[in-house]
């Protein structure tokens, strides 16, 4: 009786271990699920309360965009600039633009320029729109998230490349290839040195 007394209670200590166990990767899973449901909620709430969007309002939008997410430009990292404006794409369309599947596109850029300032590793979205009622590069805008980095020997290694992505529909794979970038992996737990958001004809 003894010897099936242990087996039983050491039964029961294993059950309680596996049920623990199952309701501790729940949780996990429920946090996992609440925290994107909270995002998609403040796109969501950030989307509907936004005005209807023109190329030269952009910057104003995101701003604004970013503000109903309690983010400052200034403390942007890498990983929320990324998420932040594909966002902002697909939830906030502009207004005002050519009828081409191809007039408001975003572009993935990175690499050490220097442009006149001395050199920095710049790792940039930028949004392009073009607007109707204008021809050639008078029709061309684009608001510009860039965050800035000194040019580190292991960013000054990482060939200056770029990658666009041409429609809402094609941002789940356009942000892959981002987070699979050399660019990305390399600076994505850095602190930025700066962080610009700017809007510009071409």
């Amino acid at each position: 009786m003894a010897n099936w007394s242990t087996k039983t209670d050491a039964c029961g200590v294993a059950c309680r271990q596996r049920l623990a166990i199952k309701c501790a990767s729940r949780r996990t899973h429920l946090k996992s699920a609440l925290a994107t449901a909270v995002v998609a909620l403040a796109d969501c709430c950030a989307a509907s309360d936004a005005k209807p969007m023109k190329p030269s309002t952009s910057l104003a939008s995101f701003q604004e965009f970013l503000k109903q997410q309690h983010l400052a430009k200034s403390e942007l990292t890498v990983p929320q600039l990324v998420e932040r404006t594909l966002s902002f794409y697909q939830s906030v369309r502009a207004t005002g633009l050519i009828t081409d599947a191809q007039s408001d596109m975003l572009l993935f850029q990175w690499g050490v320029f220097d442009w006149g300032h001395g050199e920095r590793f710049e790792f940039d979205i930028t949004r392009q729109f073009i607007s109707s009622g204008a021809f050639g590069d008078d029709a061309i805008s684009q608001l510009h998230c860039t965050a800035y980095f000194p040019p580190s020997p292991e960013l000054r290694a990482i060939p200056a490349a770029s990658r666009w992505c041409s429609s809402a529909a094609d941002v789940e794979s356009f942000l892959a290839f981002i987070r699979d970038s050399a660019a990305y992996r390399a600076v994505n737990s850095l602190k930025p040195a700066q962080v610009s958001l700017h809007w510009e004809k071409v």
